[in-house]
Parts: C-alpha cells; structure tokens; sequence
C-alpha cells in the first residue's frame, strides 16, 4: 500500500520556479543610448570649491609654474647644480629638516651623502639620476617671502616625509622663484619617477599654498585654459 505524503513532507523542489522565470538570457548587448550615463540636459551643480576655481581661471588669476629643470645624473653634476643654485655657496640653502646650509662645505656633505645612497641603491642604472631639479615661480610683483613660504610647505608636504632635498630662493629676477632640488632615492626604496599628472598636483599644491598666504595663484592646466579664453 502507497503511503501518500502529508502537505508538510512536499519536496521543497517542486515548490521553486522554473529556472526561465529567475533568469532570462538577454537576446542582444543594450545600445548605447540605453547605458546609465549622465542627462546632459540636467545641470551638474558646482561645489564652493568648484564655483571659487572657475571665477579665479575667468577672471585670470596669476598662474604658478612648477616646472621640473632637469636631472643630476652623477657626482660631478650634482655639484655643478648645487653650486649654480646656491651661486658657488654664497646663498643659504635648506633641507628638509629646516636646517640651513651655509657655504661649500656643507654641499659637500650633502654631495657625498646622497652619492653614497645612490650605491646602495642596486636597482639604479649606470646613467641613473642623483635628484631630479624643480622650480617653482610666480609672475613678477608677487610677494617673495611669501613664494619662499609657500614653497617650503610644498616641498614638506609633497616630498619631506620620504625624500631629502635642498631649496633655495632666487631674487636676482623680476619673476621670484625658487629652485628645489629633491633626491631622487627615497627613504622607502623607491626612485622619484614623476609622470604628467603628477606635475599638474604639483601645480594645485603650490598654488593653494600661495592662497593660504594670500597671494591669489591658480594651476589651471594649459588645454582647461585655452578652452575659456577663447570662450
């Protein structure tokens, strides 16, 4: 005799639907126009700090100009830079730690420091570079002591935690700039290879450095300008 099931001892199976109601296999990719993109129709709202960096690129603000020079690629080369810098060790020049070098003696030190580093860095090719050399300027009138200042706490806060580096200031030109110059081996191993991108946050460090001091600088990149002049 068959016994029959009681409605609590169903399979559980038969209750679930079938596998076409779950999941339907698309027919064809979804176009284009059918993507979840942006209505270009709706207005993007501006933050404050949006809204502030357009009225200061329309109304043509000074541009900071963070440019990297060049390369020490060996002792000799080094010396030449630090020497041309600090014009022959008459001009102060200072670290990372705040420390000021005064005269040949102490490029000297700093020469032979950073060489000796540079050995130990098995990964360095032959023509591998000691430090790589940066400017920072503004446009003449611009107040000197507060480029200096400002371009010290550019230096800490993009280099100081892993890299070493001297700077020094030039006023024998109307533009005041200052020359930075930053060891290429870092404390952590790795070599300072900056790309584009990486400039153009230099670009936006430096600037907003300037404003903290209240000197108006913008970092707009060169294609962002040209679009709103022509506008």
């Amino acid at each position: 005799m068959t016994r029959r099931r009681s409605p609590q001892q169903a399979d559980p199976l038969v209750e679930l639907p079938p596998i076409s109601y779950v999941w339907e296999t698309p027919n064809r990719r979804p176009r284009r126009a059918e993507w979840d993109t942006p209505d270009p129709a709706v207005p993007r709202r501006l933050t404050p700090a949006m809204r502030a960096k357009l009225e200061r690129i329309v109304s043509r603000v000074p541009e900071v100009m963070v440019k990297i020079t060049g390369r020490t690629k060996g002792v000799a080369h080094l010396k030449s830079h630090l020497a041309y810098i600090t014009r022959n060790g008459e001009l102060d020049a200072e670290t990372e730690q705040g420390a000021a070098m005064t005269g040949r003696v102490g490029l000297k030190d700093l020469q032979q420091r950073w060489e000796d580093d540079a050995g130990l860095d098995d990964k360095r090719r032959r023509d591998g570079s000691l430090s790589i050399n940066i400017i920072l300027s503004m446009p003449a009138g611009t107040d000197a002591v507060a480029v200096k200042d400002s371009a010290r706490a550019f230096a800490i806060e993009t280099f100081g935690y892993n890299h070493d580096y001297v700077f020094v200031q030039h006023l024998d030109d109307k533009h005041p700039h200052v020359h930075l110059t930053v060891q290429s081996l870092g404390h952590d191993g790795r070599r300072l290879n900056p790309r584009k991108a990486d400039l153009q946050a230099w670009r936006e460090q430096f600037a907003g450095e300037l404003r903290l001091r209240g000197i108006a600088a913008e970092a707009t990149p060169r294609r962002t300008r040209g679009r709103i002049r022509k506008a």
